[in-house]
This record gives C-alpha cells, sequence and structure tokens, in this order.
C-alpha cells in the first residue's frame, strides 16, 4: 500500500489519518487478506505482488516498485498550457509595473522622489 495521496496535511512535513481514513486502509488491508476475489488493484493506492514479483525485485519492498502510477503529464496540451502561463506572466508584470509607478507617485509626492 502506497499512503501518500491519503489523509490530511499536519505539522507541514507530515500526514495525519482520519478515523474514516484509517477504516478504509483496514478495510483494503482485510479484503486482501480474507477476500482475494472481492481485492482489486487501485493505481497509486495498492496493488497485490506474488512472491515471484518480489524475488525478482530482490525482495524490496519499495511502493514505487509495485504500484502503478498515474502520468497526470501525459495528457496536458503543451501549446494551451504555456499560452495560458504568457497570460499569467503577462497580467503580473502589468500589476508589478502599475505598484512601481504608484510607488514612486507616493515617494514624489513626499518630496522624495525616486530617480531611476
Amino acid at each position: 500500500m502506497d499512503l501518500r495521496q491519503i489523509g490530511e496535511p499536519f505539522e507541514k512535513k507530515f500526514i495525519q489519518f482520519s478515523e474514516q481514513h484509517i477504516k478504509d486502509i483496514g478495510k483494503t488491508y482485510h479484503t486482501w487478506q480474507q477476500e482475494k476475489n472481492k481485492y482489486k488493484d487501485i493505481p497509486e493506492y495498492c496493488y497485490s505482488a506474488s512472491f515471484d514479483e518480489v524475488a525478482k525485485k530482490d525482495f524490496s519492498l519499495v511502493p514505487s516498485k509495485y504500484i502503478e502510477f498515474v502520468n497526470r503529464d501525459e495528457n496536458i496540451d503543451f501549446e494551451e498550457k504555456m499560452q495560458t502561463l504568457q497570460n499569467e506572466f503577462a497580467e503580473l508584470l502589468k500589476a508589478e509595473a502599475a505598484s512601481k509607478n504608484d510607488l514612486l507617485t507616493v515617494f514624489k509626492e513626499l518630496g522624495y522622489e525616486i530617480k531611476l
């Protein structure tokens, strides 16, 4: 089981589980252990590896060696994403220029003009 996607952030670098999370995790484990016909592998959450699979990987139990991960970058339209980023940066740069002008105006009104 890989539980990194489950839980609530706690003190920046920790994750805590609610009672419901714990029940769901326990249910998944018990289903895997006792009801093999109902158990299903879930990408980014759980995978039932056979003994032979684990042996082939030198008995490493690191979840990322077994659990399927979803590549969320596959379906990104690069042109659309770059156009969106370009527009966002243009807006930020305009806001920065306006803020800079406002700041220079305030200093000028106070009699402390800033020359650039």
